[in-house]
């Protein structure tokens, strides 16, 4: 005969299955709702362009390294040239020293600069003292990876079927030339910030959030700053503030712990939009500008069927776009400098595939 008290425990199991299943079946619970409608959507990159096979491919010449940079005109930059009302200039860089942002580890290294010995005045590098008469000087190396801290992704950064962007080869071991950082050559029209983390009273946003497409729209609105075609846009997270948070005990955390969880960025839902205002580049605060970076472990991305990053995709390759990384838009936000004269003269780096920036608004 079946015991009370082996009822009661097994009625306590069968509640702990409950809990457990229900609890299971919750966490299995689609968390990005745009992310599962996107699923079965074509690529942006997968529909025939107007000009040639893929997007923007042919529509500047087939021998087009350049890609939306062709877009801005000069009667652009000179639109651009009048918002400069107060000669205020904002560098967007950050520091680069030997700790810097670097997702992807250890092949992302941190800076090393190194001094050179036969720089220094032998002298007096060895008894403190120096002849008067004589000059004095110094120099050194540096060593890094051109992805590190605030840099720019060029058109050899991305490619599929073996080709880049307007189907050049790809990338090489030695001599990669097309669409590097010497292609760029300069980037120069209207700026716009969107301060997404300002709008939503979330600073920074939350780990992980997707910046969709009604935030940027809604976001613009709220400035009262419009979205034009040719633009270069700009995305404030308010990410970079967690690189020197510290740990949960309040100690220093030299690892960036907080930093280099799963980021909030521009989910892929803002495609369609960024394509139809013919973005030129867009830039952020954080690891990717794109949602979810680094990609969670635990999680298949869903949207057009692409486990990778797809603005990177369609951005890069498909549309011949730039995506710029890991900015400094605090003081821009800070004085509502929604519109400006952006300025960039990249390193022309024959070969590079990314290259180290400090862009420049002008008010």
């Amino acid at each position: 005969m079946i015991s009370l008290i082996s009822l009661r425990a097994v009625a306590t199991v069968l509640g702990v299955f409950w809990l457990l299943t229900d609890t299971a079946g919750a966490q299995q619970t689609p968390r990005y709702p745009l992310d599962d409608k996107l699923a079965n959507e074509p690529a942006p990159w997968a529909v025939p362009g107007k000009w040639g096979k893929r997007g923007n491919w042919g529509r500047w010449g087939e021998e087009d390294k350049r890609g939306m940079l062709n877009y801005i005109t000069p009667e652009m930059i000179l639109q651009a040239a009048a918002l400069v009302k107060k000669g205020k200039v904002y560098a967007l860089g950050e520091e680069l020293t030997s700790d810097v942002p670097r997702v992807i580890t250890p092949a992302r290294v941190g800076i090393q600069v190194i001094q050179e010995n036969d720089g220094y005045d032998r002298v007096a590098a060895k008894s403190g003292e120096f002849d008067p008469k004589r000059q004095q000087g110094a120099a050194s190396f540096t060593f890094m990876h051109n992805h590190t801290g605030s840099h720019f992704d060029t058109l050899g950064h991305i490619y599929r079927e073996n080709a880049l962007y307007n189907n050049m080869p790809p990338p090489k071991a030695l001599g990669t030339v097309q669409g590097d950082a010497a292609s760029v050559i300069e980037m120069v029209g209207r700026g716009v910030l969107l301060d997404v983390a300002g709008y939503k009273g979330t600073d920074p946003l939350p780990v992980d959030y997707w910046i969709t497409a009604e935030d940027l729209q809604n976001t613009a609105k709220a400035q009262n700053v419009e979205i034009r075609k040719g633009d270069i846009l700009l995305v404030r997270t308010g990410w970079r503030k967690t690189w020197g948070e510290p740990d949960e005990a309040g100690r220093l955390d030299a690892a960036h712990t907080k930093w280099h969880r799963q980021q909030p960025g521009v989910g892929p839902d803002c495609l369609k939009f960024l394509n139809d205002t013919e973005i030129v580049a867009i830039g952020s605060d954080n690891a990717a500008v794109e949602w979810s970076f680094p990609v969670k472990p635990d999680y298949n991305r869903k949207a057009f069927g692409f486990l990778g990053l797809p603005l990177h995709v369609d951005f890069i390759w498909n549309r011949g776009a730039y995506i710029m990384e890991i900015l400094n838009l605090d003081d821009l936000a800070k004085d509502r400098a929604y519109e400006f004269l952006f300025v960039l003269g990249p390193l022309l780096l024959k070969g590079g595939i990314g290259v180290p920036i400090n862009p420049i608004a002008i008010l």
